[in-house]
């Protein structure tokens, strides 16, 4: 028994256009060998947080990519490269006190004003005539 999606799954019409394999910059540009201090030509096969990029991206064959793979390797050993890269994100501000039970979600002008208020009447009902006796705190020798 064979359904109807069955048979919408079935093997796509092949594309009028053929595909292109990419060429490798390796190539293209007659390296005959990967130095590991080149970084110039190391860096076009990394990507911005420097991970090695795919063989299929960059173009290269099995051997070209293991080549290219070993020199950045030995680059990044020999600190030239960065293992990886940090990348900074769009700050937040800071970060709310965590255990109070409080949801995270931010808070409105209104709320915020409301629990000031409430501060500046707790901080004025403090008694404030609080005497210290300084004789008792000192120690005699």
């Amino acid at each position: 028994m064979s359904s109807k999606k069955n048979k919408a799954r079935g093997a796509k019409e092949p594309s009028k256009k053929p595909i292109k394999k990419k060429t490798s910059v390796l190539i293209t540009e007659k390296v005959e060998y990967v130095d590991y201090k080149d970084l110039a030509l190391l860096g076009r096969f990394m990507s911005d947080r420097a991970k090695i990029k795919g063989r299929r991206v960059n173009g290269n064959s099995e051997q070209q990519q293991r080549e290219v793979s070993n020199a950045i390797k030995n680059a990044r050993e020999m600190a030239l490269l960065p293992y990886a890269k940090r990348v900074a994100s769009a700050g937040r501000g800071p970060r709310a006190p965590r255990g109070d039970g409080e949801s995270r979600a931010p808070r409105d002008a209104e709320a915020e004003q409301n629990t000031e208020l409430v501060v500046d009447a707790v901080d004025t009902s403090v008694d404030t005539d609080v005497t210290v006796d300084a004789g008792a705190d000192t120690e005699e020798a």
